[in-house]
């Protein structure tokens, strides 16, 4: 819910932490979504409404003495008048950018049932996906490493030798110059 009030938390990380929980069983998939899905809506709501009620001020009065962030903010006005709901729905899965929907939202004056609607079906999607996807993730996986219990192990000493590889040629490059 803060994350998406405009302040960068890891709201998407916490929804992944629940949703491993849900696919191991210990938490209830449907809640973590219904939790999720809330939380997100009510977040990005009180975005909204920040930015609506006083975000263009107070962009005006930071941003406003740059002539290009005026022009920006232009753009992204008139690009919210037209492409709101979609960009509303799609923000939701990409990180840092679902911060600022909300509030973008609100500064462009989106009407606000649209905005409600796009923001409610897109938190709905992105936390079915999340929990859904997640438990879909660790079943291929189990069936996919059964038997391989090391191979996460090796996998990593494998990744820590390339490491230390490119950072000896990394040193002996430099010390050659």
């Amino acid at each position: 819910m803060i994350e998406n009030a405009g302040i960068p938390l890891p709201g998407e990380t916490m929804m992944i932490a629940a949703s491993v929980l849900a696919a191991r069983g210990q938490l209830d998939p449907y809640l973590v979504i219904a939790s999720g899905t809330t939380g997100a809506v009510i977040g990005d709501n009180a975005g909204y409404w920040i930015g609506r009620i006083g975000g263009r001020k107070l962009f005006d009065r930071v941003a406003g003495k740059f002539s290009s962030v005026d022009r920006g903010m232009r753009i992204t006005e008139k690009y919210f008048h037209s492409y709101g709901g979609i960009t509303v729905l799609l923000a939701r899965f990409i990180a840092g950018v679902r911060v600022f929907a909300g509030p973008l939202a609100g500064i462009s004056l989106m009407d606000f049932k649209r905005f409600l609607f796009f923001n409610t079906v897109g938190a709905l999607v992105w936390a079915g996906v999340l929990v859904f996807g997640i438990r879909h993730l660790g079943t291929v996986y189990a069936k996919y490493i059964r038997g391989y219990e090391n191979a996460n192990a090796v996998i990593c000493g494998l990744l820590f030798a390339m490491l230390i590889l490119l950072t000896y040629r990394m040193i002996k490059k430099l010390r050659g110059r």
